[in-house]
């Protein structure tokens, strides 16, 4: 193999992990990060129709899936043997992606939640790319139960899984994945280096008071299904921590689920959608207005019309609009 191109999420540290092993597994590696799938078809559309892949001999797409026209067109092209998907999301499969040759599409199966580093570890180890280390199994495993909120039922090791979140927040993706290359190309068991621990307990402290200034500001609303869920603008970067806090404090409000509308993730902004209470599906809310995701959580792009209508609002009529706001291609 000699050229290879990844194209991934760029959001969080599912679809960062999948760099990282990129880097680790071939030498002449290129990537190309996306904030959502909208992104990524419209982008991947214009590599096809530009002859822009016609240069790699293998193209991965991790962490988010293909839609249409692109996927079809992928499917009709000579591209269509060296390209190879990885997902998790359910928004994926209910739309039947998994038909296609090339496509590997698993949200949970018998041995539990998946996630898209997961999976595309495993195809490297399978194929010989990738050297099977304690630390880069470890690295996989702490970043499949932070991404799919599995780490609260691991104990302390899910506590050290959730640190990877945060980690990521406090450094930035650009230093993580330069950090954990290093860590694991170097070290054949994984682990947090004094410094790294410092940076994470700190930023840990900056949480509790900065959660408690975002959920103060909490509106309460009732969906079409009569659940109670509560919505709060803030940075993107406290999206995970927020219902953590909720629960924290004995939610008070007895919401269900709660909406993060984060104005600074993306072009124009998202929603991210974050269950409190276990019997809620947070796929089937956020499906309703176009978005996709996981039971424990899911997203909605904002788009430009819609982040331009809010400009023109006031705070409280602005959250209203936008959580009842459906994404539309534009």
């Amino acid at each position: 193999m000699n050229k290879v191109l990844l194209c991934t999420h760029e959001s969080d540290v599912d679809g960062i992990g999948n760099v990282i092993l990129g880097k680790l597994a071939f030498n002449d590696f290129e990537y190309k990060l996306y904030h959502d799938v909208e992104d990524l078809e419209t982008s991947f559309r214009n590599l096809i129709t530009s002859n822009y892949l016609d240069k790699f001999d293998k193209i991965y797409i991790t962490d988010l899936s293909l839609y249409e026209p692109s996927i079809s067109m992928v499917n009709d092209s000579n591209i269509k043997d060296k390209v190879l998907i990885f997902d998790h999301h359910q928004r994926a499969i209910n739309a039947g992606l998994n038909k296609y040759p090339f496509t590997t599409i698993i949200e949970e199966d018998d041995t539990g939640k998946r996630c898209g580093t997961e999976l595309f570890y495993k195809y490297l180890i399978n194929n010989n790319y990738l050297e099977n280390k304690k630390s880069i199994e470890t690295f996989v495993e702490y970043t499949r139960q932070e991404d799919t909120w599995d780490w609260k039922r691991y104990g302390e090791d899910g506590k050290s899984a959730h640190r990877l979140g945060t980690l990521f927040n406090v450094i930035g993706r650009d230093k993580y994945i330069d950090l954990m290359y290093e860590k694991l190309k170097n070290n054949d068991i994984f682990f947090y280096t004094k410094e790294e621990l410092q940076l994470i307990e700190a930023k840990e402290k900056e949480y509790s008071s900065r959660l408690k200034e975002i959920t103060d500001s909490m509106e309460i609303y009732t969906d079409n299904f009569d659940n109670r869920f509560g919505a709060v603008f803030s940075p993107y970067q406290y999206r995970n921590e927020i219902p953590e806090y909720i629960e924290e404090k004995g939610n008070k409000n007895n919401i269900k689920y709660i909406v993060i509308v984060a104005m600074d993730k993306g072009d124009y902004g998202q929603k991210s959608y974050r269950r409190i209470d276990d019997s809620i599906d947070c796929n089937i809310i956020t499906s309703q207005y176009n978005g996709g995701g996981h039971p424990a959580g899911g997203a909605v792009v904002i788009t430009k019309n819609q982040n331009e209508q809010m400009k023109k609002m006031q705070k409280k009529e602005a959250l209203k609009y936008i959580i009842n706001s459906a994404y539309e291609k534009e």
